[in-house]
């Protein structure tokens, strides 16, 4: 599935707006469509120290639409609306 993302490539450059290729949910796993996201300090980090190999998608914070689920989930089917949160 394609989706749109903003990703960082390079710490010194911006973030780019890009299609990105994104797997089906695997098992434990929920595809959520992102309706809103916010943006804070450990989206920013990534620009001057990387504490993850490049390229990242930020965000853990957002709302969003349950698309698909992945196998062993319960609690969640396809139509929930759900906020994320870091974990």
């Amino acid at each position: 599935m394609k989706i749109t993302a903003a990703v960082l490539r390079d710490p010194a450059a911006p973030y780019s707006i890009e299609a990105v290729e994104l797997s089906d949910p695997g098992a434990g796993q929920v595809l959520v469509r992102i309706v809103g996201v916010g943006m804070c300090h450990t989206d920013v980090v990534p620009r001057g120290l990387s504490l993850a190999p490049l390229p990242i998608v930020p965000g853990h914070e957002g709302s969003g639409v349950v698309e698909a689920v992945g196998e062993g989930v319960d609690g969640i089917s396809v139509g929930d609306h759900v906020v994320l949160t870091f974990d």
